[in-house]
């Protein structure tokens, strides 16, 4: 038998191609196509882990609630659920729990859901809860962290006053990496 055979050379080609491509669906349970998603909740992930709550706030699960917006809500779930938040583990709720949650530390509203976003800031005023959207002028009605995308990238303003209102303190790498 000849190794050197383009038939050979070819169907091995083929092999580690098919090979390639069964592990990496197998590892990757989220498909890459939506990348704003991604980003957002990697995102949301690090406004969990970089800014601060008060000493009350860190017992329990540390809980984050998406709100219309399913491709954030299941990267959140797959990729972040069960990771800790100092000694807390994160938890990601939906909407149907939100409002019955002891305690939401980050709720995502996204803007198919902007007409609700009174309901959340007036239902969490006086709760450490950092609430986070995505449109523009949602820093105006309440939000405490906005998602805007400048030249093709995603990134975030923030009201730090209303986070400090909110007994939030804003993590240096927040501070750094927002627009200001």
């Amino acid at each position: 038998m000849v190794f050197n055979s383009v038939k050979y050379r070819l169907s091995l080609l083929l092999w580690a191609l098919l090979l390639l491509s069964a592990s990496g669906s197998l590892a990757q349970s989220i498909p890459d196509d939506n990348t704003v998603a991604i980003i957002r909740a990697n995102y949301l992930y690090q406004f969990s882990n970089y800014n601060d709550w008060p000493a009350e706030n860190k017992k329990g699960p540390f809980v984050v609630g998406v709100i219309g917006n399913s491709d954030v809500f299941d990267i959140m779930v797959a990729k972040y659920a069960s990771k800790p938040i100092g000694s807390q583990l994160l938890t990601v709720i939906g909407a149907g729990e939100v409002l019955t949650s002891p305690h939401v530390h980050v709720l995502f509203v996204d803007r198919s859901k902007k007409s609700e976003l009174a309901k959340y800031t007036k239902e969490f005023r006086g709760v450490s809860t950092l609430i986070v959207t995505n449109w523009e002028g949602a820093l105006a009605q309440g939000a405490h962290i906005n998602f805007l995308s400048i030249d093709g990238s995603i990134r975030f303003e923030m009201s730090k006053t209303a986070m400090i209102e909110s007994a939030i303190t804003p993590g240096m790498k927040i501070l750094q990496w927002a627009i200001q």
